[in-house]
């Protein structure tokens, strides 16, 4: 009779451990995940960036890709690498400078700054961009990729929309 309590016993404990979660769904989370700081999405791009160049050097290394394809994905992920690493250095609070941008601003293909000498390429493709978000374009906040008409969604990440 004794070993037969002592198995409904046990049996209620582990039904009450099983269904503790589903009935208090709250308390089910570790409290360490609510308190994590919110990453910053410039911050965020750069690790997806480096990331991206770390993960084609592996597939070449692996045999994956072979050499076109690799020296056409690491010359693309090697620039927005740099707009990322770039963008995440600039303070996070810009400074009004409108006036000063405006005469250095290099619309997009244009080869030259507002001194006549050549244009960093990577600076012309951040002003365009700049331009473009002017423009009323919108820009994903987790990879930085252009949005796509009224989507609720990035097509690139799957990241939700701002």
């Amino acid at each position: 009779m004794i070993p037969l309590l002592l198995g409904i016993v046990v049996a209620l404990g582990a039904v009450a451990l099983v269904l503790d979660p589903i009935l208090r769904p709250g308390r089910a989370r570790p409290a360490a995940l609510d308190a994590e700081p919110e990453e910053d999405p410039r911050e965020h791009r750069k690790d997806l960036a480096l990331a991206a160049l770390k993960e084609i050097e592996f597939d070449r290394a692996t045999g994956k890709l072979d050499d076109a394809d690799y020296d056409q994905m690491k010359a693309t992920y090697t620039a927005e690498a740099i707009e990322a690493i770039r963008d995440a250095d600039t303070p996070a609070e810009p400074v009004p400078q409108e006036p000063a941008l405006a005469k250095r601003q290099v619309p997009a293909g244009v080869g030259a700054s507002a001194g006549g000498a050549a244009a960093d390429p990577v600076e012309a493709l951040i002003a365009a961009k700049r331009q473009a978000s002017r423009a009323g374009r919108k820009f994903c906040s987790e990879c930085g990729a252009e949005l796509e008409g009224a989507g609720k969604f990035c097509v690139e990440c799957g990241a939700k929309a701002p």
